[in-house]
């Protein structure tokens, strides 16, 4: 199952969306990103302007936060990168922020 994004903050500015990746689910990482993403900017997940590959490497996206060889999570981290001027920030448990340009 994809993250589900939800406003984080009821504010007059963008909200705060948030989504959760399940490492154990069927989707990787960087797909339930794409999904956020959309979600988030309110087009379909097919549009060909959501894409990651102009700002981080999907492949390594998923393999940063993937569980280790013997099946333990990844303890924390983070990383942060910009999609379509939306500041994205993936922790190692799984959760997902998307934060639109006008929240900056």
């Amino acid at each position: 199952m994809y993250g589900h994004a939800s406003p984080a903050s009821q504010s007059r500015s963008p909200p705060l969306y948030r989504a959760s990746h399940d490492p154990n689910g069927p989707a990787t990482l960087s797909t339930t990103v794409v999904h956020a993403l959309a979600d988030c900017l309110g087009v379909d997940v097919t549009d060909s302007r959501i894409s990651l590959y102009d700002t981080v490497d999907p492949d390594a996206l998923d393999a940063l936060f993937r569980p280790r060889h013997d099946g333990s999570p990844r303890a924390g981290g983070t990383l942060t990168f910009v999609v379509e001027d939306h500041h994205v920030t993936v922790h190692g448990d799984g959760e997902i922020l998307i934060e639109p340009p006008a929240r900056r």
